[in-house]
């Protein structure tokens, strides 16, 4: 079976089940006798770290510059949100810069020839970090619903104009694939980042897989369109 490399970015702050969800699903068991599709790392510019105001101490498997340095062997990066204050002043940061940067480099890399797909999903406002990236503009994009104008914001920002970018209040989005072929998936809401997990791995692995993690952790599948993902 062809096995898809998962990078989730965190850093101080990031809400928990933003990168949480995701982590459960890929690396949810798969059936008896079947090899996983995803192998999972986490990664931070800081080891240890803090998230969601303090409530969780995390040690990440990777340092930044670990990943950044082969990020082409990666096939689904994932970035969670935070709450929107915290985020105007990460974006600006060095950190924030860098991890734009990867952004950017990542959208454009070709997939791989075995795997044939690359994924870049953002959970909850974590969409901030992509709009401000510049990656966005001329998407239908979602995000919190308390952070649509500032995601429209921080997209016409990086355009240095207007983005075109058309914010939606989903429970997710399919926000299409780059030049490149780089997918790029939006959850809206916080719990919304499960139901854009299960997507992606069906989109990856298959209905089966992707079935088979969503009764394991008993969670009913719902449309990108059914509600406004919070």
């Amino acid at each position: 079976m062809v096995q898809f490399s998962v990078a989730v970015f965190i850093y101080p702050g990031a809400d928990i089940l933003d990168f949480a969800g995701p982590i459960e699903i890929y690396t949810t068991g798969s059936p008896p006798g079947v090899e996983s599709p995803f192998k999972l790392i986490t990664f931070a510019h800081e080891n240890p770290l803090q998230a969601s105001a303090k409530a969780l101490t995390v040690v990440p498997d990777a340092t930044f510059s670990e990943v950044e340095s082969k990020i082409e062997e990666y096939d689904l990066l994932v970035v969670p949100g935070a709450a929107p204050d915290l985020l105007k002043t990460y974006i600006d940061s060095k950190e924030g810069g860098e991890i734009q940067a990867l952004l950017r480099k990542f959208v454009t890399l070709s997939p791989r020839k075995e795997q044939g797909q690359r994924v870049l999903q953002s959970v909850c406002t974590g969409s901030l970090l992509l709009g401000a990236s510049g990656i966005l503009a001329h998407r239908t994009v979602t995000s919190h619903h308390m952070s649509y104008d500032l995601l429209k914001e921080l997209c016409d920002k990086a355009a240095g104009g207007d983005s075109c970018t058309n914010v939606v209040r989903n429970r997710w989005v399919d926000a299409g694939t780059t030049e490149a072929g780089v997918r790029i998936v939006n959850a809206g809401g916080v719990s919304s980042g499960l139901d854009a997990s299960l997507f992606i791995s069906e989109l990856l692995a298959g209905k089966e897989r992707a079935n088979w993690a969503a009764e394991i952790v008993e969670f009913e599948r719902r449309a990108q369109d059914d509600g406004w993902g919070a």
